[in-house]
């Protein structure tokens, strides 16, 4: 995972802020039927779109990077969650050595449980129904320190009746999703259990709200009193503040993701 750092905050929201400013000048001109007479209020009104842009994504950003710091600081150990789960996994490598198809297609926590373009991976191919639940099971249990994981199931064109172990991780996945806020993602062969994460506190909602709704708001009056243009300076501020307030909320009660 790429570290971010604080220029890095400036940087993207300096970037997005003057696209979308670009983006609101050539709007404006376009909506004054491409009278090019009035480009000092074009430009102001980029400007100030693109300024309220930059201090929306600041403001966000800057939230969630001082609460990812804060709890890296609290980290005291840190484990690779692979190796942890092939240690955990071990036992169903062994158990699998018994089955009548190990010589040919053996089962191992080397090749079948892995790290896939950054994600997780366990793989139930050449696992019975009987070792595949407990894989599932294993997985279920590890909630509390499991991120996002895929578990290829395979589509069951190879078995010999109706496919199981498919069937089987879905049903499972979806009795305990809910409980253990996991998000599960259905693709052919495969599915994904995203952590959804924890609704904030009251008391961090609040005090996201305080910092993120000072700003957004402060932006958001001014932005729309420009755009309201004369004679509406009043109606463009009020809802200014009214959207800014809403999209404060919004931002203020997003869940934090392992």
């Amino acid at each position: 995972m790429t570290e971010l750092r604080v220029r890095d905050l400036f940087s993207l929201s300096t970037v997005l802020g003057l696209m979308v400013g670009t983006m609101a000048f050539f709007m404006h001109i376009f909506a004054n039927g491409m009278d090019v007479t009035n480009l000092d209020e074009s430009l102001r009104v980029g400007g100030m779109v693109g300024i309220s842009t930059v201090v929306v994504i600041l403001s966000y950003t800057s939230v969630r990077y001082v609460e990812r710091s804060r709890r890296l600081s609290e980290v005291t150990v840190n484990v690779d969650p692979l190796d942890r789960l092939q240690m955990l996994l071990h036992p169903i490598e062994e158990a699998a050595t018994s089955l009548p198809w190990a010589d040919e297609s053996p089962w191992t926590i080397a090749s079948h449980v892995r790290r896939d373009r950054g994600v997780l991976t366990v793989d139930l191919h050449n696992l019975d129904l009987k070792q595949s639940k407990a894989v599932v099971e294993h997985i279920v249990e590890s909630r509390d320190w499991l991120g996002r994981i895929r578990i290829v199931t395979g589509r069951g064109l190879h078995s010999k009746s109706v496919p199981k172990i498919r069937p089987m991780a879905i049903e499972r996945f979806r009795q305990v999703s809910g409980e253990l806020n996991w998000e599960l993602l259905l693709k052919q062969g495969s599915l994904t259990l995203r952590p959804i994460g924890d609704a904030p506190s009251l008391t961090k909602w609040l005090l996201r709200f305080v910092f993120l709704g000072s700003p957004i708001t402060v932006a958001f009056a001014f932005a729309f009193r420009d755009l309201a243009g004369e004679g509406a300076h009043t109606q463009g501020m009020q809802v200014g503040i009214v959207l800014g307030i809403l999209l404060s909320g919004l931002l203020a009660s997003y869940r934090e993701r392992q």
